[in-house]
């Protein structure tokens, strides 16, 4: 009996669809372009299993601003991402499971003509 209800909890537990959590940051926030600079934010997310194309939300403050973008890149376990911006990097979420890093950054600070 006991053998046949861990059958029905292991069944049952199988059954149970699992969500595709968001993946957050986990290695950055605070990084700036000051000056009028515009930065180029380079995201990985890793991880992915092979998912399908998602989309990278980034926030940023000072100044105020949030940019929701594609993949340039969609490989079997990672996708990256590109955001150009001014300010100081809050946040960034995507709609993917796995781990999403910064990359890179750099600012532009050629002056414009």
């Amino acid at each position: 009996m006991r053998k046949f209800f861990m059958a029905v909890g292991l069944i049952a537990a199988l059954a149970i669809p699992v969500a595709a959590t968001a993946a957050e940051l986990s290695n950055g926030s605070g990084q700036t372009c000051s000056g009028g600079a515009v930065g180029t934010w380079h995201f990985v997310n890793n991880q992915t299993g092979g998912a399908a194309a998602g989309t990278l939300t980034a926030t940023f403050s000072t100044p105020t601003g949030t940019f929701t973008v594609g993949p340039t890149a969609v490989n079997s376990k990672t996708q990256h991402f590109y955001v150009f911006a001014t300010g100081t990097l809050a946040t960034a979420t995507t709609n993917l499971p796995g781990r999403l890093l910064l990359s890179d950054f750099t600012c532009d600070h050629t002056p414009k003509k």
